[in-house]
Parts: structure tokens; C-alpha cells; sequence
């Protein structure tokens, strides 16, 4: 498989066996100097390209192969001997522009990172190179701008400046901007969450419809690894996990939460059984298929978001929570001081 440009527009290749090929292009010319997006999707012997806001291009492969054997490396921007591609592909020349961002099936590429090698790679002309968020922040590009992924403590939006709290119990409470988490690793946390047993108690309010909570799952995850969440979708608070042999949701329709108001929500589980309660409403149950009762993840617990989170939650989640998050209380006894007691985070503000 190959994508290319050739004459402003963007062509693809796809082989799906030695004799079969099968090409594609976008729409319309594409515009010299600017930032474009390209999309590109593959499911059996359909093919589909997009750019920007064009119209979709799509083609069937003929012949009754399915699936792409692949037996070299990836490839960005050209390659080391065009004697490598195949002679059906017309272009002979490398690429030269910029690639700002690679995403494969949700999982962003590191492309400088990531690369097992390359030549006469330089940095594309970008604000970033800068470094605008100093050493204690992230710049990460959009196109000709940029944001910056800061620290936990760190309000203004070049990561320069300590954010002043604001206490809830002398406690500081952190506001989540549905691309900001914290992470714990500690032990104590780990021997909680990792068990037949476990009960979160915690506090939030929130205006948003959608946004993950809280999660503690598997590095790479399957359709039967083992997580457990808290999040909102389409404005219903859902406890769900999976320790192995299915996934429960419990979805609590009892009462609204996007309200901006201050909610309390208990979720336990007690190892195949779950339930959930928000507020002073009824308590709402579910069991575990299977005969798995133990929840084994590797993650650590992330609140309020996390890295990579569509990826991570496969397409559980596409974004974290914006709202408030207190009083996290893991087994009853357990207080987590979510900024003080926190290993890693980004992007946390401070709730007012």
C-alpha cells in the first residue's frame, strides 16, 4: 500500500495480492503551502481517502483477497531505494513538506521518536521549535499553532506561571479540561485497585454530556482485557468493568449529573458484583458474567482522563471529563490527595 502526491492531488495504491491493484485519488487539487488532512481507511477490499472536507474518494480492490500481507517496515516520507515499491506505483520521487501527525488505527505515531532510522530529516519551520512552554510544559502543534500541556500546578497557558488553589477542606480541588488527567502508581493505590474487591467514593460536578472519569485498564488493550471506569455518555454517569470474562455497564438513569451542581457517586465492586449509587438515589446493581472475580490491570488509576484516551478505552471514551473532581476516597479509608499524591498529570486547573 502507498499514498503519495502527484500533480496537487493525493494518490493512494493498494495490492492485495501479486497481481491485483487497485488506485485512488482525491477528489480536487490540493493547495500548495497549506496544511491538509488526510484520511485514509481499509476494511476488507474497500478503500476510502478523504482530504480536508472533500468529498470521499473510495474503490473496491478486485479479485478475492481481504487482507494486506506487509512484510516491509513503514515508511514516512520516501524510502531508502525506490527499487523497493512496486513499478506500478508512478512516483520516483520523495516527499518534501512537513507531517505534523500520524494516527494508525487511534494509536498516534512518534514519528521522529518512534523511528528505527531516517535521513535528512529536519524540523518543519513551527512555533514549537521555540520551545513556547518552557521546560515545564509540552508544546503540541495544530496546524500552524499550538497549545501547551502543562503540569499539574501550573495555570497560565505557557506553563510559566503556579496556578493559586482553591481549598475544599484545605484540600485542593482539580479542574479537568477533557484533555487533562492525573495518574497514581503509588503502592497503596495499585494493592486497591488491583483486587477481588474495591469501593470509590469521590465527588464531581460537571455541565458536560460526555468525558471519562476514571479508569484503570490493561497497556494494551483487547476486547477481553481486564479495566474498570467511571464516565459520562450522552449525560449518564456509567460505572463499567470487565475482570476477564465480559464487560458490565451499569448506566445510572436515576438522576442527571451535567448540571454544574456538586454529585457524590459510590461505585463498588465486590468481585463479580457491582453497583452504583449517585447521591441519595437507589442503588443500582449488575453482575459479572463468568467465573473471574479478580480485577488484574497495569496502568496505574488515571482520573479525570488520560493519554491516547480513544485509543486506551478502545472507543470507550474520546475525551476526559471538564469539570471539578474531591474527595476520592479508595476502600473507605483511603483519601487520595488527588494533586499532592499524583506520580504524573496535564493540564490541571484549579476549581472555582
Amino acid at each position: 500500500m502507498s499514498h503519495y502526491r502527484s500533480r496537487e492531488r493525493v494518490m493512494s495504491h493498494c495490492r492485495s495480492s501479486k497481481r491485483v491493484m487497485s488506485h485512488y485519488r482525491s477528489s480536487e487539487r490540493v493547495t500548495l503551502g497549506d496544511w491538509h488532512e488526510l484520511r485514509l481507511s481499509r476494511t476488507g477490499r474497500l478503500a476510502i481517502l478523504e482530504v480536508d472536507d472533500l468529498p470521499a474518494t473510495q474503490t473496491m480492490t478486485p479479485g478475492a483477497f481481504t487482507q494486506l500481507s506487509l512484510p516491509q517496515n513503514l515508511y514516512i516520507g520516501g524510502v531508502p531505494n525506490f527499487d523497493m515499491v512496486s513499478p506500478k506505483v508512478r512516483i520516483r520521487t520523495s516527499f518534501v513538506g512537513c507531517i505534523q501527525k500520524v494516527v494508525i488505527n487511534n494509536q498516534p505515531l512518534q514519528i521522529l521518536a518512534g523511528a528505527l532510522g531516517g535521513v535528512n530529516v529536519d524540523n518543519c519551520p513551527h512555533p514549537c521549535v521555540a520551545r513556547p512552554c518552557g521546560e515545564r510544559g509540552h508544546c503540541v502543534p495544530q496546524l500552524d499553532y499550538f497549545t501547551c500541556s502543562c503540569g499539574p500546578g501550573f495555570d497560565d497557558p505557557q506553563c510559566q506561571q503556579h496556578a493559586a488553589p482553591v481549598l475544599l477542606d484545605d484540600i485542593p480541588v482539580p479542574r479537568f479540561t477533557g484533555d487533562s488527567f492525573l495518574h497514581y502508581s503509588d503502592p497503596d493505590t495499585i494493592r486497591r485497585i488491583v483486587s477481588f474487591r474495591l469501593n470509590i467514593n469521590m465527588r464531581f460536578r460537571t455541565s458536560s454530556q460526555a468525558g471519562l472519569m476514571l479508569w484503570s485498564g490493561r497497556r494494551n488493550m483487547t476486547s477481553s482485557s481486564d479495566f474498570l471506569a467511571l464516565g459520562l455518555a450522552q449525560g449518564v454517569l456509567h460505572f463499567r468493568f470487565n475482570l476477564g470474562s465480559g464487560e458490565v455497564d451499569i448506566p445510572y438513569n436515576c438522576t442527571g449529573v451535567s448540571d454544574g451542581l456538586w454529585h457524590r457517586v459510590k461505585a463498588v465492586r465486590n468481585e463479580q458484583e457491582g453497583s452504583l449509587v449517585v447521591d441519595n438515589g437507589p442503588v443500582l446493581t449488575k453482575r459479572a458474567p463468568g467465573h473471574l472475580r479478580q480485577l488484574n490491570t497495569n496502568t496505574g488509576l488515571y482520573i479525570g482522563g488520560m493519554d491516547n484516551i480513544k485509543h486506551s478505552s478502545m472507543d470507550k471514551y474520546a475525551g476526559g471529563l471538564v469539570g471539578c473532581i474531591s474527595d476520592l476516597v479508595l476502600d473507605t479509608d483511603y483519601h487520595v490527595k488527588l494533586v499532592q499524591m499524583s506520580t504524573a498529570g496535564r493540564n490541571i486547573k484549579h476549581c472555582g
